[in-house]
């Protein structure tokens, strides 16, 4: 033998191990998704809603601190915005100011809560269906087919003449009749992952299946699962705020759809009452889609573009 082909095939170019194959394809799939990241927060959508949400989100947190109490009725009544009333009052002599940051925490605490628990109950049931398959895949998917064609709107209404109207109720009424949809994208972008290499190559390995799952599947099956959830920020405030509009709602603790519903009597002379939460729900709803798109956008570069 030449010294050529010991040096081809000799001990010093082992074969590659599978254990260390798919680290390799694991960081060239997290160096995508890290330049993705970037270009979603180098957008002009991102640079200008992104802040905007979190305006919302601060106020709502901390803007108790500093505002009176939203029941107190020590003001004069249907008093126009003003420097000592920057939101004027309502009808009962209330700081409309310190009613619509108490009714923004109502109403963003109902869309991030509905949207996490959507993405939970996607992420368990749709990663089950899309890597296992078979059996579970088929009982999986008519678990998501029977919630996703409960009437969210009609239990909403049912459980308010039933169980009364209470926040908690309406917010789980609509994780339960909206994560169907998160689930169903998880369950495709499991099956899709679930048969690329590295995947393969650590089954072979010997590696747990959950742990396969846990580690390597759901992390890069979260880009449209984020952009999915985003979506239903937006949607669970709006369903949520329509409710409320309705009276489908806590009294004792009006979202921005329940100061709605108060204005409707007062909204020709006191166009305050509807215009200042109506504004804050279309400021929100329009803010987590627009960044619902950017997100689409940086993570699907060529959805959208002529071929």
């Amino acid at each position: 033998m030449t010294r050529q082909e010991t040096r081809t095939t000799g001990p010093s170019s082992p074969a590659p191990d599978a254990r260390t194959a798919p680290l390799a394809v694991r960081e060239r799939s997290h160096g995508g998704q890290g330049a993705a990241w970037r270009a979603f927060l180098r957008r002009p959508s991102t640079l200008v809603f992104l802040p905007l949400v979190i305006i919302f989100v601060l106020v709502a947190v901390i803007g108790p601190f500093f505002v009176t109490d939203p029941v107190a009725t020590s003001f004069p009544k249907l008093l126009p915005p003003s420097a000592e009333h920057p939101f004027g009052t309502d009808m009962l002599g209330r700081d409309y100011l310190a009613r619509v940051v108490y009714g923004g925490q109502i109403s963003l605490l109902v869309g991030f809560s509905v949207a996490v628990l959507c993405m939970t109950f996607g992420l368990i049931v749709g990663g089950l269906a899309g890597y296992f398959g078979g059996w579970i895949d088929t009982a999986m998917v008519k678990i998501a087919e029977f919630f996703q064609v409960l009437p969210g709107l009609v239990l909403a209404l049912v459980a308010a003449a039933v169980l009364g109207s209470n926040i908690v109720i309406v917010g789980a009424l609509l994780a339960i009749t909206m994560w169907p949809g998160v689930g169903r994208i998880v369950r495709a972008e499991a099956m899709r992952i679930s048969k690329l290499g590295y995947v393969e190559s650590q089954k072979a390995a010997g590696f747990h299946s959950l742990r396969i799952l846990w580690s390597d599947v759901i992390p890069n099956a979260m880009p449209p699962v984020l952009v999915a959830t985003t979506m239903t920020v937006g949607r669970a405030i709006l369903i949520e705020s329509g409710l409320a509009y309705i009276g489908v709602g806590d009294p004792s603790n009006p979202s921005w759809g329940g100061l709605l519903n108060e204005a409707q009597s007062y909204m020709r002379d006191s166009w305050w009452l509807a215009l200042l939460p109506g504004t804050c729900i279309f400021l929100v709803v329009l803010a987590v889609n627009m960044l619902g798109d950017a997100l689409n956008d940086a993570f699907n570069p060529t959805i959208g573009r002529v071929k």
